[in-house]
């Protein structure tokens, strides 16, 4: 594969293969090296440099939390010049999303616990001191969205309260604390090895900002959960 023929460790690398998984541009590989180490590749366009430098750096901050992780091990140019690679630690296991709705609540619930034991760790990094204010921030952007609404020519009954809420309680936002944040933290972002060990992967939409904003996909994982519960509760009332 041409994007991977001049990264430092390529001449280690004894398979590779291209995962289609995931929402992000990057391509992304899992490869086995020599030595029997498993590891993830993630290529972007050199355009996006700046931005994947960023990333990487602020992953080997959060790693030194003692997150389990994808671990930053490599970061460079390669594809003669057109591309950007970061090489990472391979995480063992199955995606929570699919495990998940075949465990028991107790399991569940531990995991539940776990995954916010290390959100707080992540969300212990702070903002830097020249972070946007968050009222204004978050502000700029539910106007945004306001305003697509507004132009996409669909509505649903009720829609005046929901704004006329949002609009009676931006006070709120001010003065809230920023910290880093991962900016994607679902089950689909979450790895859960064969003895049920927890790990977090996926940083490529990370930020800083509000904490609370991190829970804005709980409700995917919810759903994840929620449903196999309810139909496994209804068989047992049933049978």
């Amino acid at each position: 594969m041409k994007e991977i023929v001049d990264i430092m460790d390529d001449k280690t690398f004894v398979k590779v293969e291209q995962i289609d998984k995931g929402w992000s541009n990057d391509k992304k590989y899992y490869i086995e090296t020599i030595d029997g180490r498993k590891l993830l590749l993630r290529v972007a366009n050199i355009s996006e440099y700046s931005r994947k430098k960023v990333e990487f750096e602020l992953m080997q901050q959060v790693v030194t939390l003692g997150v389990a992780m994808s671990e930053p091990l490599d970061f460079g140019i390669c594809h003669n010049g057109e591309s950007v690679y970061s090489l990472f630690t391979w995480c063992d296991g199955e995606d929570a999303e699919v495990v998940i709705p075949h465990l028991s609540e107790t399991e569940q619930y531990v995991l539940g616990v776990r995954s916010g034991e290390i959100l707080r760790e992540i969300h212990s990094i702070p903002a830097p001191k020249e972070q946007e204010e968050w009222s204004s921030s978050f502000n700029r952007k539910t106007n945004n969205k306001i305003e697509k609404y507004n132009a996409c020519g669909i509505s649903f009954d009720g829609d005046d309260k929901i704004i006329s809420y949002i609009e009676s309680n931006r006070h709120l936002l001010r003065g809230r604390p920023q910290c880093f944040q991962h900016g994607d933290y679902h089950t689909g972002n979450m790895v859960i090895s064969s003895d049920n060990a927890l790990s977090i992967i996926d940083f490529n939409r990370l930020d800083y900002g509000d904490p609370w904003e991190e829970f804005n996909r709980i409700v995917w994982s919810a759903a994840s959960s929620y449903s196999d519960l309810v139909f496994r509760k209804f068989s047992h009332a049933i049978y």
